[in-house]
Parts: structure tokens; sequence; C-alpha cells
């Protein structure tokens, strides 16, 4: 009768334990997951920075070439007409310099570039922040089930400890 409580008792364990392991593999291939999701959203931001200051170069250096121009006709003028050159030409010539200085992104449409990228990396934190907090979640759920596996493991050993024992009492001694 022993026997069988133990048999018992050892198939109940044993199941319990299989479960918890492959509970703790599912969860371990969940954060996997999320860690990749995390890997490919810091590419995405990092892509989105260089995206922005891409496009902010490029602008910049139009903005250049534009007042470099600028400058080579408003010397060709000055040297044509004789030093003379009225104030609206100027302004025309010079606007980059005298409406919001040699940066592309002092101007309104460099204002609105940095703001977009700005929007952008905060919605992109907030689900890195997501994904952080289910990863967490995850490893906390991971450890206590690496706790109740360790405890059945451990009552597993007992029980067959206590099986081998009642074995070698029940078994017929011959003097």
């Amino acid at each position: 009768m022993g026997y069988a409580i133990f048999t018992a008792r050892k198939l109940m364990l044993t199941n319990r334990v299989n479960q918890l392991s492959m509970r703790i593999m599912q969860l371990t291939q969940q954060q996997q997951t999320l860690a990749n999701s995390a890997a490919n959203h810091e590419r995405a931001i990092a892509n989105m920075r260089s995206l922005f200051s891409n496009i902010g170069n490029i602008f910049q250096m139009g903005m250049t070439m534009q007042q470099n121009v600028a400058m080579q006709a408003l010397s060709k003028q000055v040297q044509a007409g004789g030093g003379n050159i009225d104030t609206a030409t100027l302004n025309q010539l010079m606007g980059s310099y005298l409406n919001g200085g040699a940066n592309f992104m002092s101007t309104p449409a460099g204002m609105a570039l940095t703001l977009m990228n700005q929007a952008i990396e905060v919605q992109e934190q907030g689900k890195m922040r997501q994904i952080k907090d289910m990863e967490t979640q995850i490893e906390l759920q991971r450890k206590s089930l690496e706790t109740q596996l360790a405890a059945a493991q451990k009552e597993l050993e007992a029980v067959e400890k206590q099986e081998e024992k009642e074995i070698e009492r029940s078994a017929p001694k011959f003097a």
C-alpha cells in the first residue's frame, strides 16, 4: 500500500515539475521576443535621429550654398554698380542672414523638424518603457516559478528517498 502512495505522489510531483519547467521556458521565450522588440525600437530611434540629422544637414548645406550664391551676386552687383546697392536688393540677397541667421535649425522649418523629431522620440521612448515594464513583470514571474520549481524538485527527491527507505523496510530479511 505504501508503495502505491509514493508512486502516486511521485507522478504528481513529476507532473508539477514538468509544468513549471514548461511555463519557465514559455516566459523565457517571451522575454527573448521582448528583447528583440526593444532592440528593434532602439534601432528605429537611432535611424530616426539619423534621418532628422541628415535632413537638417541637407537643408543647412542648401542654405550655405544659397548664401554663397547671394554673396557672389552681391559682390558682382557692388563691383558693377560702383558700390551703390539699395536696401531691398540687399534684403532679398541676404534674406537668410537677416531672417533667422545662418543656421537652418533656427528657421521655422528647422524648428518644425526638431519638434517632429522630439515628438517621435517621446513616442518611441514610451514604447520602450512599456517593453521594459513587460520584461520586468515576466522576470518576476519567472523567478517565482523557478522558486516553485526548486521546491517541487526538493520534495520529489525527498519522496524518492522515502520510497527507497520504505522498499528497504518492507523487503523480507533472510538471516
